[in-house]
């Protein structure tokens, strides 16, 4: 007798992608800033990504893989730069990096798995430490996103 395996339907692992459209500007130094990711990638139709309200909403609780980048560029050396995942207005995930050149740095942010419930709101912070508010967040699918996949 074999063994059938059967693959679900895809609605029930929903996953999600946004990415910063444009660059983001002069962010304020010290002062967590919202990363205005607005743009769906062509291959993401699960229709859990809000672009214009830069967020992405899991209409399936469960537990989801959540990865996010940030590119900073016009950096300062010697400083430090943060990236942020919250699950609504919680912290779930934060990675400091430093600037040891002038040139660009990338936070990657990365939950392997964690448990977001049906309606819950996954964001995606910054926050420069560089001391001037000439920083900035490069724009890109590969640069600045975050990415959602629901594992079970």
């Amino acid at each position: 007798m074999g063994v059938k395996i059967i693959q679900p339907p895809a609605f029930q692992r929903p996953s999600g992608k946004l990415y910063l459209g444009n660059p983001q500007n002069d962010l304020v130094d010290s002062a967590v800033t919202r990363v205005l990711i607005d743009t769906i990638p062509a291959e993401y139709t699960d229709g859990i990504e809000n672009g214009g309200s830069s967020w992405i909403i899991p209409v399936v609780a469960g537990y989801y893989s959540i990865v996010g980048q940030v590119m900073f560029n016009n950096v300062i050396a010697d400083k430090g730069y943060e990236s942020v995942i919250k699950v609504n207005t919680v912290i779930v995930c934060r990675n400091f990096v430093h600037a040891s050149l002038v040139l660009n740095v990338a936070a990657l942010v990365c939950l392997p798995c964690h448990y977001v419930g049906a309606g819950e709101r996954i964001d995606l912070f910054a926050t420069s430490y560089a001391g001037v508010n000439t920083v900035d967040i490069s724009s890109g699918e590969t640069l600045t996103f975050l990415a959602v996949q629901r594992v079970r």
